[in-house]
């Protein structure tokens, strides 16, 4: 492993979220929860924050709307998508505007730590 990182996770299953959470913790990274929307912009804006991992169907905000925002006071953000519905216009304007990549839920730990080993490398 690299560098530890800065981990924002935003879901709204507060089970799945502070599962992945305990994933990345458990290999070194600091990490953040956030189970909405309007938490994980002010998360953002509140932390420096190397990568985070957003579920994309959410009431409210979702994930690719909280990226939108996110993107537009910090164009250099990294930020991957997490979902089991097929969004594919969401997922469209995620990918246009920067998004990292989509992992399909349930994600597999072995994947998602994959990514870390890249992003801390």
């Amino acid at each position: 492993m690299g560098r530890a990182l800065n981990i924002l996770v935003l879901d709204d299953d507060v089970e799945n979220a502070d599962s992945i959470a305990e994933l990345f913790a458990t290999d070194d990274h600091k990490v953040i929860v956030a189970y909405n929307g309007q938490e994980a912009i002010e998360a953002f804006s509140l932390n420096k924050v190397d990568v985070g991992f957003f579920d994309v169907m959410m009431p409210g905000k979702n994930g690719v709307e909280s990226f939108m925002e996110i993107k537009a006071s910090h164009p250099d953000a990294r930020i991957y998508f997490m979902t089991g519905y097929a969004a594919n216009d969401l997922l469209d304007k995620a990918r246009e505007n920067g998004a990292l990549g989509v992992f399909s839920k349930p994600t597999d730990p072995a994947n998602l730590l994959d990514v870390l080993d890249s992003e801390a490398a």
